[in-house]
C-alpha cells in the first residue's frame, strides 16, 4: 500500500510541475517580453495605430545619441549619469523611454542615482548576445548577478541604445 501511495504522490508532483510550466508558458505568450513596438495604452483604430507607428519610427530615425558598440554607449551613459547630466543620460535610452528615464533620474528618490552609479561601475559580463540585442549582468564579488541592463541596436542609424535598466 505504501508503494502505491508513493507512486501516486510522485505522479501528483509531476502533474503539478507540468501544470505550472504550462501556465507559465501561456502567461509568457500573452504577457511576455516587452515589445518596443507595442504602445503602453490600447490604440483604438487602425489609423491611430498607423500614426503611432509612424511617430515611433520617426523618433528612432531622428535619434542619433549613442555609439556603434554597446560598450561605448553604456560607458557614455554611465559617465553622464555619474556627472549628474540626467538629460544626456536619458538620451542614451530608446526614444520611447527617454522622458521617463530623465524624470526618474531627476527625482533621485532615496539616492537612487548614486546607488545605481555604484552598481554600474561593478564588473559586468555579457550573458546573452545576438546581432541586435545584448544583455549584460553586473556581478558582485561572489560572482552573483546583482543587476541587469539591456542594449538594443537602432537599425535606422546603427547605434546602440539602452533599452532596459
Amino acid at each position: 500500500m505504501d508503494e502505491k501511495r508513493k507512486g501516486l504522490k510522485i505522479k501528483l508532483i509531476v502533474a503539478g510541475v507540468i501544470i505550472v510550466l504550462l501556465g507559465g508558458y501561456m502567461w509568457w505568450q500573452n504577457y511576455g517580453p516587452y515589445d518596443i513596438t507595442t504602445p503602453k495604452k490600447e490604440i483604438g483604430s487602425p489609423e491611430e495605430y498607423d500614426r503611432f507607428m509612424k511617430s515611433l519610427e520617426k523618433a528612432w530615425r531622428d535619434d542619433h545619441v549613442g555609439f556603434t558598440t554597446p560598450e561605448e554607449t553604456f560607458d557614455a551613459f554611465r559617465k553622464a549619469l555619474k556627472d549628474g547630466n540626467y538629460e544626456l543620460a536619458s538620451k542614451y535610452f530608446v526614444p520611447q523611454k527617454q522622458e521617463e528615464m530623465e524624470s526618474d533620474f531627476s527625482k533621485n528618490i532615496n539616492g537612487y542615482v548614486d546607488s545605481l552609479v555604484d552598481k554600474l561601475y561593478l564588473p559586468h559580463k555579457i550573458e546573452y548576445s545576438e546581432s541586435k540585442e545584448k544583455v549584460f549582468f553586473i556581478v558582485n564579488d561572489n560572482k552573483d548577478h546583482t543587476f541587469m541592463y539591456v542594449l538594443t541596436l537602432n537599425l535606422f542609424n546603427n547605434i546602440w541604445k539602452m533599452e532596459e535598466l
